[in-house]
């Protein structure tokens, strides 16, 4: 059992599933039993990109006693904080602020996800919803496949990726309307195509191995209203197993 409440680990996940920049599977959880870290989340696509908060202990100087006819005694004690530790942070690659409670650092986790994304955008990029098992094996692939996490794609790959999502957008976008019957019909739709466009968008910016993480987690996280959702994963998957290096 971890050491924080599970209201508490629902919370964090919540942080990330409205993000409108990642999705839950973008990352890894850990919710240790004991010890420091109360919370650790790791970015998958690499590992040097974290989240955590932990206790930790700083150390007070206690107030002076004057005694009479005695020299003035400085004593020192050891005081409990809560951190939190954000790579990148607001303005360093690793950051440490103290916070007063679990839930103000649990807000910070949006503005972490907004700097880990202008990171990875970077162009110089220095050095459930979940499916567990999935991800965990595709990250399996990315990792024998990147070996440098900041390979950028060259114009004739992101030539042939746009055209492979815009045939894969087209046929959503062609859905016909018998479909409406579908609870949120509307609404899905154009969040679906959405996700295409930021994938698009995105091969101009991201490294390949976080474009490939993102990609292939916004499109297994698309709702099972739509078949097509596990031909996209599929598509997608196969477009990494085909790259040659």
């Amino acid at each position: 059992m971890s050491q924080i409440r599970n209201t508490k680990i629902q919370d964090i996940k919540h942080q990330i599933n409205q993000s409108k920049l990642f999705t839950i599977n973008d990352f890894k959880f850990d919710f240790p039993e004991s010890g420091e870290v109360l919370v650790k989340i790791t970015f998958r696509a690499s590992s040097k990109y974290l989240f955590s908060i932990f206790d930790d202990y700083t150390i007070k100087k206690e107030p002076q006693h004057f005694l009479a006819l005695t020299l003035p005694q400085t004593s020192y004690s050891k005081e409990k904080v809560l951190q939190i530790k954000m790579s990148p942070g607001n303005d360093k690659n690793i950051e440490i602020l103290t916070i007063d409670n679990l839930d103000e650092g649990i807000r910070k986790i949006n503005s972490w996800l907004y700097n880990l994304d202008e990171d990875l955008k970077c162009g110089d990029f220095f050095d459930e919803i979940e499916n567990s098992s999935n991800i965990d094996n595709f990250e399996e692939v990315l990792n024998k496949k990147f070996a440098n996490e900041n390979e950028k794609f060259t114009n004739e790959e992101k030539e042939n990726l746009i055209k492979k999502i815009s045939e894969l957008q087209e046929r959503i976008e062609n859905l016909e309307d018998k479909n409406k019957s579908i609870p949120d019909f509307d609404k899905k739709k154009k969040e679906s195509i959405n996700s295409f466009e930021e994938s698009k968008k995105e091969i101009n910016s991201y490294p390949k191995k976080a474009w490939y993480l993102k990609t292939y987690n916004r499109f297994q996280t698309m709702d099972k209203w739509l078949n097509l959702a596990n031909k996209l994963t599929t598509t997608i998957k196969n477009l990494l197993e085909n790259i040659q290096n």
